[in-house]
């Protein structure tokens, strides 16, 4: 089990901070607490961050409840406020125990054995009772009193609930009632387990009365908030109550955590008063509950609300409609990441040699986050696999291992990171579609198509167009201004290693080459990239083409289409266009990874040998050649702000090619020829004269 980091970065720290701000509570005030959705992608660590709130909060009221497992557990909207109410009304040292006298005087008469005329009856005296004048809540809590006092059956949700009353001293019943619940208390003391009283609370109604559940539902909510608003509004809780309660909601995109995040939205919005319970919840999609216009309206089309400010480390949500902001997690900065590569090397100890590098925590850290741009999981998982690797062998060589097509590593983060429904076809599909620039390519022509059913292909559309479950980056995030249609550079990564390990076959081979696995009907590295080269060349996309020409090994193909821009863009221009085809991604090259990098860079250009090579045209590919394999240089937003995020630093790992990358574009320059040339190549050369990790 990777080591969470729960809590440890600035993001959590932020949220943190968010949360305290809200938490902390002053005498005599009535804030507006909204309702905080926080949103994120798989493995974003949303579930992490909850329970490190819990822990960091353990001394105020509060709960955490997973809304997804409680629904697998076919658990209701009822069960899961049940399930709350108890985990806020726990012991706590330093907090005056909180009480729930409506709500646990009215779940003891839901869940146990009265007729069903009575039930309902008692529902909806504490329905007109919550909204009447005082004198009648105090009516009707005497007669469930009386009830819960002398009820025989369903003894655990009596015993169960009776820590949810006040002490029998207080003024909340009649005396007699009150020495009677006390003498029952006494008697039972740990007799009755919540998990007992769910199951008799969710027996009491069956499909067949749906709609006198719901109604028991609603009124169970008022009268949770109406008891939290009396026990933090009289004299004395106003005083002792220092912090508001923190309720934790993991999963709220899931059904049950739809209904029950409508129930409590209804509810607060139906008292028209302000509540001591600050939710924070966690959804890893948009949750359906919230596309009603009562609730902030639908989506806009390729955006989510909230998205975190670059270089900011306030968590600041953005606000939907009153009581409810939205709020994204964001992946994980690069200076966090590289504080959980000094926790590694720390831990590796002696044992393992130190990175080659001056700096060997800079160093670990930079290749991690240009591997996984800081995806939380995924940078967990992949520091762990590297702990795990032969005690002798080198940095450099454990991450080639762990991300090796056979990994088990890649294995585990593809099933992380996909969605939960994915098939089979769908994760073959989407490794075609990581071969392209970006997944509007894919969805534009049907050349990687021919062996998907329409089944397939709808779900693709599906992943497409979800924009936080399929991890894609926003338009206008730091680094990036293209379409919001890129998937996740490390999900891209991962994909690209699944469509690596697929055989490719033997030269000569008749057809099409024998481009396609037969075994599972997907196609292969080569075969992908021909098509997308084929579609972009006819449609008059010859950069695209370029691009997919140098991910196939057509270094020549690429470097020809960069010969020709030269006499016809902007020297800025082509500077860019050098970076997007930088970014193709490099070919599965088997063992060649194991020779000296020199010998693999020399092997690239061989095609130029001795012969009548245009001068420009041999030093445009040489250059080529050396920044594909070489690794990311520091950005530089006036050319690489291109929209493809795909990085991949293992070609390279030691920066080696730097010096003649420099002096390749010092040749360039010199015979430009031109001013704005020479300026833009000079600049692009001093991109490259440090080592990208310090």
């Amino acid at each position: 089990m990777p080591q969470e980091w729960a809590g440890e970065s600035g993001r959590d720290r932020a949220v943190e901070r968010y949360v305290q701000e809200l938490l902390v509570r002053r005498p005599g005030s009535r804030p507006e607490l909204p309702a905080t959705l926080l949103l994120g992608p798989r493995g974003s660590g949303k579930t992490t961050v909850l329970r490190h709130l819990a822990d960091w909060a353990r001394r105020a009221p509060v709960a955490r409840l997973d809304l997804a497992a409680l629904g697998q557990e076919g658990r209701k909207p009822l069960d899961v406020l049940a399930a709350l109410v108890f985990q806020l009304n726990e012991k706590k040292k330093d907090f005056t125990r909180l009480r729930f006298p409506a709500f646990g005087l009215l779940t003891i008469a839901v869940a146990a054995q009265m007729e069903a005329a009575d039930r309902d009856a008692a529902v909806r005296q504490m329905e007109a009772a919550l909204v009447g004048p005082p004198s009648s809540r105090s009516d009707v809590i005497n007669q469930l009193a009386t009830y819960a006092a002398t009820v025989l059956g369903a003894p655990t949700a009596v015993t169960a609930a009776l820590p949810l009353l006040p002490e029998w001293r207080r003024h909340w019943a009649r005396l007699r009632v009150r020495w009677q619940l006390a003498r029952i208390r006494r008697r039972s003391r740990g007799a009755g387990s919540v998990d007992g009283f769910l199951i008799d609370l969710n027996q009491r109604y069956g499909d067949r009365e749906e709609a006198e559940r719901q109604r028991a539902e609603a009124v169970l909510f008022d009268a949770f908030l109406d008891d939290l608003r009396r026990s933090y509004g009289s004299r004395g809780g106003d005083k002792r109550r220092t912090t508001q309660c923190l309720v934790l909601l993991d999963n709220v995109d899931s059904p049950l955590g739809n209904d029950f995040l409508k129930a409590l939205l209804d509810a607060r919005r139906k008292a028209g008063a302000p509540d001591p319970l600050l939710v924070l919840a966690t959804a890893g999609s948009y949750p359906a509950a919230l596309e009603g216009f009562a609730f902030g309206g639908p989506r806009r089309t390729g955006a989510l609300p909230g998205r975190w400010p670059a270089q900011e480390e306030k968590f600041v949500p953005e606000p939907i409609v009153t009581g409810l902001v939205v709020g994204r997690l964001r992946d994980l900065a690069r200076h966090e990441v590289e504080q959980q590569a000094k926790e590694v090397l720390r831990s590796a100890g002696r044992r393992v040699p130190v990175p080659a590098a001056d700096n060997g925590v800079q160093w670990l850290g930079w290749v991690v986050h240009e591997l996984t741009r800081g995806h939380p999981a995924g940078t967990a998982q992949l520091l762990e696999a590297l702990l795990e690797c032969p005690g002798e062998a080198a940095w450099e060589a454990r991450l080639r291992q762990v991300l090796q097509s056979s990994s088990g590593l890649v294995d585990a983060l593809l099933e992380r990171l996909l969605p939960i429904e994915a098939s089979g076809e769908l994760a073959q599909a989407l490794a075609r579609a990581a071969a392209a620039v970006d997944l509007a390519q894919t969805q534009a022509g049907r050349v990687l198509w021919d062996e998907s059913s329409a089944r397939v292909q709808e779900e693709f559309a599906d992943f497409c167009t979800d924009v936080l479950r399929t991890m894609h980056l926003d338009s206008g995030d730091e680094g990036f201004d293209g379409p919001s249609e890129t998937p996740h550079p490390l999900l891209r990564l991962l994909l690209l290693c699944r469509l690596a390990a697929v055989p490719e076959p033997d030269v000569g081979t008749g057809g099409d080459g024998g481009t396609t696995d037969g075994a599972s009907g997907m196609r292969g590295w080569r075969a992908v990239h021909a098509a997308l080269r084929e579609r972009a060349a006819a449609s008059g996309e010859q950069a695209t083409a370029a691009y997919h020409a140098l991910a196939s090994g057509d270094l020549a193909a690429a470097a020809a289409y960069l010969d020709e821009a030269f006499d016809r863009l902007a020297p800025e221009d082509w500077c860019a266009e050098l970076c997007r085809l930088r970014r193709a991604p490099l070919p599965p090259a088997g063992g060649a990874l194991d020779r000296p990098l020199w010998e693999r860079y020399e092997r690239l250009v061989d095609h130029l040998g001795d012969g009548a090579v245009e001068q420009r045209l041999r030093t445009i590919t040489r250059l080529l050649a050396a920044v594909w394999i070489g690794p990311e240089p520091p950005d530089d937003p006036r050319t690489d702000r291109i929209g493809d995020p795909y990085r991949d630093p293992l070609g390279d790992p030691a920066a080696e090619l730097y010096g003649e990358i420099q002096a390749r574009f010092h040749t360039l320059a010199v015979h430009a020829d031109s001013v704005p040339w020479t300026s833009a190549l000079l600049r692009k050369a001093k991109q490259y004269g440090k080592e990208p990790w310090l």
